[in-house]
């Protein structure tokens, strides 16, 4: 279980998160969503302390993360998988050493290492590619790459923000696609910033609604979208109505 209690960051004087609190079950699939600016991808950067917050809990299987040393984080890391926005491929390294990079530091062997990027190229179908470089990729490609590149390390919490923000509509879809199948084997905890109505009703169990800097609204999609409590909620569910 991953709990989240009081969570709150600031940047100067703007108070981004205001003490945000939730619980998540593993193996359970959960959106955040909300309008620009709420605090989402804020919220996602503080579960691995990618950024660090200024105050509250962040518990995951009872393991508290907020006070973890340096090396600890970094060991405790290495159950966690993360996708950027945008892509963070190292463009001198080929498809297959970007996949490899996360489990550089572990014992395994080196023909280890390539058997498990590979079999994580699989995944995203794009083992194909493996010699070649991130700028001979589409947008889509590379965020299949970086998704990759985070199911390596065999994760047991998947933290996705906002995988499709950098593309053009015509490629999100397949990296949609490939987002929907890795949730279902519900392995894991897997959280995504999002802001893909049609896709979060798909494959979210749980719907986490921010609004300035809190979760004002949590609950199953259906829930969220046909009967909400929140403003917020109301205009997702107008958007929704609208189409």
């Amino acid at each position: 279980m991953l709990e989240v209690k009081g969570l709150i960051k600031s940047y100067g004087h703007k108070e981004v998160l205001k003490g945000v609190n939730f619980k998540i079950n593993q193996g359970d699939t959960v959106a955040i969503m909300g309008p620009s600016g709420c605090g989402k991808s804020t919220t996602i950067r503080c579960l691995n302390r990618l950024t660090e917050p200024d105050g509250g809990e962040i518990s995951f299987k009872g393991l508290s993360i907020v006070d973890l040393p340096e090396n600890e984080l970094l060991n405790w890391r290495k159950e966690v998988g993360f996708v950027f926005q945008r892509f963070n491929l190292i463009e001198r390294l080929t498809v297959l050493e970007n996949v490899m990079l996360p489990l550089i530091k572990t014992n395994l062997k080196v023909e280890e290492l390539q058997e498990r990027a590979i079999l994580s190229l699989k995944k995203v179908r794009m083992a194909d590619e493996i010699d070649s470089y991130p700028n001979q990729l589409s947008g889509g490609q590379k965020q299949r790459i970086g998704i990759a590149r985070a199911l390596v390390v065999e994760p047991s919490l998947m933290l996705l923000d906002e995988p499709t923000a950098s593309l053009d509509p015509i490629l999100v879809k397949e990296v949609l696609e490939v987002i929907e199948n890795l949730t279902r084997k519900k392995d894991k905890i897997v959280i995504i910033v999002t802001h893909e109505v049609s896709f979060a009703l798909k494959v979210a169990d749980i719907i986490l609604l921010m609004d300035n800097g809190v979760v004002v609204e949590r609950g199953t999609p259906e829930n969220i979208f046909k009967n909400p409590s929140s403003e917020i909620g109301k205009r997702y569910k107008e958007l929704l109505d609208y189409y």
